[in-house]
């Protein structure tokens, strides 16, 4: 607060919370302000499975989009992601959309799990996620079986945005890009 010119005030009551009032100054320059519309709630409930391997960012996706009232599976791992997957087509309540990290420490990768899991549902959608900007999955992700991408860091706002974009488009088999040089090598 000091270093942008600003005061903070705590009052505090024992048994009655506390007040934080924050002062700023104003600023000279011209803002122009852009219309944010907030994420529409849905109302069938689809089912979104996210992969990550870490929790932190399943809870924030899970945060983000139960209130808008999707129902969200958080898995840590590929062979968890494909099992459940399955388990849910089994159960004939599919997930619609899932939430991809790309790189994970242990097992397969997003795009490992993501392929693994449209050979199983060709019309899977899913979304890359991943805080790696220079890995070739995210500017060609859909060489590579996802629907979307988004980076990391995000806001929840564009998050929420990413995923009624993706469910609000049909869900079509993807042809998956291949290198054919390197299968006659092998």
């Amino acid at each position: 607060m000091k270093s942008h010119g600003g005061l903070i005030h705590v009052d505090s009551q024992p048994g009655e919370g506390a007040t934080f009032s924050i002062c700023l100054p104003a600023s000279k320059k011209n803002v122009v302000a852009l219309p944010v519309l907030p994420p529409q709630p849905v109302t069938d409930s689809p089912r979104i499975l996210v992969l990550d391997d870490e929790e932190a960012i399943c809870m924030l996706v899970t945060c983000t989009l139960e209130p808008l009232g999707y129902e969200v599976t958080e898995v840590c791992d590929g062979l968890a992601a494909i099992a459940a997957y399955e388990t849910a087509m089994r159960e004939g309540r599919p997930y619609r959309l899932v939430i991809s990290d790309l790189t994970m420490p242990d097992g397969l990768s997003g795009a490992q799990t993501i392929a693994r899991l449209r050979a199983i549902d060709p019309t899977v959608r899913a979304i890359v996620s991943s805080g790696y900007g220079n890995d070739p999955v995210l500017s060609r992700f859909e060489d590579y079986g996802f629907t979307g991408m988004i980076a990391k860091p995000y806001e929840i706002d564009a998050l929420a945005r990413k995923v009624a974009e993706i469910l609000a488009t049909p869900a079509t088999p993807t042809v998956v890009w291949h290198d054919f040089e390197q299968l006659k090598t092998a």
